[in-house]
């Protein structure tokens, strides 16, 4: 197990922690195909994590999925990654690179519907998110980042995300702003947890 401890205010404006704890599986980074991120902050977060003990997933798509499969295929962890591939055309090229890939969607699945149960796979799979879903052409959220938003809340697993505007808190999650590691601000989202300090799942 992982645990991160994240700086709040009480309702009396005192700061303490909130701290919660996940299994050091798989971090899974997501988020807008028509963003980018700097090379230094995709290795660095690399680096974070797999110091931490974690695997990692990524997707096949370009933007977000892309700086980050150069980062792990340029890393030393390239065999902790795991490419998810919505189409079988996708997976030679990932693995091209250095880098395991496999498609995880049959085949006949319609194209938009192969993006979303390919996302759904990676999230179901991933012990945490770290998640950029600002659209650069819009400003807003791209919906694929919407849809692992929402599946990743939804299985009581908490993401990091790096966007502009916070997300809304619901009564089932905590949203707290962040600095991960001196790298990037962004904000934690957690489920709320069993116990307090406890796991955000019911898993054993």
């Amino acid at each position: 197990m992982v645990k991160f401890s994240v700086p709040e205010k009480t309702a009396q404006q005192e700061q303490q922690f909130f701290s919660f704890s996940v299994k050091d599986n798989a971090v899974l980074f997501a988020g807008s195909r028509n963003a980018s991120v700097p090379e230094h902050l995709a290795k660095g977060l690399v680096n974070a994590f797999a110091r931490l003990g974690f695997g990692f997933f990524v997707g096949c798509a370009r933007g977000i999925d892309d700086r980050f499969r150069k980062a792990l295929a340029s890393s030393k962890y390239a065999e902790r990654t795991f490419v998810a591939c919505a189409f079988s055309k996708r997976v030679q090229r990932n693995m091209d690179t250095g880098l395991f890939a496999s498609c995880v969607v049959p085949d006949g699945v319609p194209p938009k519907a192969a993006l979303v149960r390919r996302t759904l796979w990676m999230v179901k799979r991933s012990s945490l998110v770290v998640l950029f879903p600002d659209d650069p052409e819009t400003g807003n959220w791209g919906k694929g980042s919407t849809v692992v938003f929402n599946a990743t809340v939804l299985q009581l697993k908490p993401l990091f995300v790096v966007s502009k505007a916070q997300p809304k808190p619901k009564g089932f999650y905590k949203v707290l702003p962040a600095c991960f590691q001196g790298l990037v601000n962004g904000y934690w989202v957690i489920p709320h947890p069993i116990e307090k300090g406890g796991t955000c799942d019911d898993e054993s």
